[in-house]
């Protein structure tokens, strides 16, 4: 036991070390739910860096363990195996490398993307995303979608000073500025106060067109005071009491980050146009506020907290290997491995149609953080054999020492 802690003491405590503030980097997120996750795995991996060397130990002394129950068959399988491994792979090493290296490009095209031929892989951050496929709420909102404006709502926020929503010429110039937001393209459906007022007047025989006399203007701006205090409908857009703020709600299918953009350009420009076309609405201040922007902020954060997670745990590790390894090349050789797996992991994800989101975005992350815990053995028991005989003896030592240990550990980190 005593032997075993020794020898497995400064590879488990790099390898903990090295994955808890891999995810701890997650912390630089602005996204809260990431930011959580980071921090909490972070705090078990040091729990079970404790737990290792104390109550692990512990308990195998009070139950006996192991049981010294073996499996011969099995054994001798592994250690076949073992042996067999070095001398293939370096028969054909030329092959391996190629191939690695043309999936890994493959994944790097797969994320990135290609200029001209293949586009990055999208952020995707509606809620819908994470509902199963086969759920009926998923299905019909499918089947929902090209019947109806849009599925994400933004609201435009108006901030004026006391009594300036009853203004007739604010009415006026909110009511031109919802129309052209009606004809954009980008924009499916805009409500605000002078729907109702609209509505109003139609069901009382006047039409549902703005009306262009400014003594009816006047008229309507007065009603509107007066309906205030009774309308529930029209008190979810106008301030009931001081009449300084009110919001139009825009319907739109902008469910990504750059269609977002583009119907955030489209509103700002409609509101400078309408500004200028009646200066009483120069008083207001607008922002855009509701899902919609909310579902495009996140995106927005998602892609910042892949690259820099990313990049801080990456130079963690390289640290790491560093401390322990004293060699440039075994510290190169020991970040290959976990860089192809994430490019291979990001090439099957595009291939089977998979896109990022606010769990998918921290595969690379979490892909690092966990499988430099086998590297970290495998190179730790790699230079110790490498001391006393060749480079095959080094290995076939390292598979006999960590071998079973790292293949079981990465069929228990992969189910888990």
């Amino acid at each position: 036991q005593i032997f075993s802690l020794a020898n497995k003491f400064v590879a488990c405590t790099a390898s903990i070390f090295a994955t808890g503030v891999g995810f701890a980097a997650l912390l630089i997120s602005s996204i809260r739910p990431i930011r959580d996750m980071g921090l909490w795995v972070a705090v078990g991996l040091a729990i079970s860096w404790v737990v290792i060397f104390t109550l692990f130990p512990a308990l195998q002394k009070i139950l006996a363990t192991p049981t010294h129950e073996e499996r011969p068959v099995a054994e001798d399988a592994f250690a076949r195996f073992v042996l067999k491994i070095p001398r293939w792979s370096y028969r054909h090493r030329w092959l391996l490398v190629v191939a690695s290296l043309v999936i890994s490009a493959a994944g790097a095209v797969a994320l990135f993307g290609l200029p001209g031929v293949v586009s990055p892989m999208r952020v995707i951050t509606p809620p819908v995303v994470y509902i199963s496929r086969d759920a009926t709420l998923y299905r019909d909102i499918q089947r929902l979608k090209p019947s109806v404006p849009g599925m994400s709502i933004s609201e435009i926020w108006l901030e004026g000073s006391l009594g300036s929503m009853s203004e007739p010429d604010v009415l006026t110039g909110l009511d031109a500025f919802q129309r052209s937001l009606e004809a954009d393209p980008e924009v499916g459906a805009a409500v605000g106060p002078t729907t109702i007022l609209r509505l109003v007047r139609y069901l009382g025989g006047q039409g549902d067109a703005w009306p262009e006399d400014p003594a009816e203007r006047e008229r309507v701006a007065a009603d509107l005071e007066g309906m205030l205090a009774v309308e529930p409908m029209l008190q979810r857009f106008v301030q009931p009491h001081a009449i300084a703020q009110s919001h139009v709600t825009v319907i739109s299918k902008a469910t990504e980050e750059e269609a977002y953009r583009r119907l955030d350009a489209a509103i700002h420009r409609h509101w400078e146009e309408a500004v200028r076309g009646n200066p009483a609405l120069s008083g207001l201040r607008l922002r855009i506020v509701g899902m919609g922007p909310l579902h495009a902020k996140m995106a927005q954060d998602l892609v910042p907290t892949l690259v820099e997670s990313f990049a801080i745990t990456a130079v963690v590790i390289f640290s790491t290997f560093l401390v322990v390894f004293r060699s440039g090349t075994a510290r190169i050789m020991a970040m290959i491995p976990s860089l192809f797996a994430i490019l291979a992991m990001f090439g099957v994800m595009r291939l089977t149609g998979m896109e990022l989101n606010i769990a998918t975005i921290l595969i690379a992350s979490t892909v690092l953080g966990t499988s430099e815990n086998d590297q970290v053995h495998f190179f730790y028991h790699f230079q110790e054999g490498r001391e006393k005989g060749t480079v095959e003896q080094a290995l076939r030592h390292t598979r006999a020492v960590s071998g079973r240990a790292i293949f079981y550990a990465t069929l228990i980190n992969a189910g888990g």
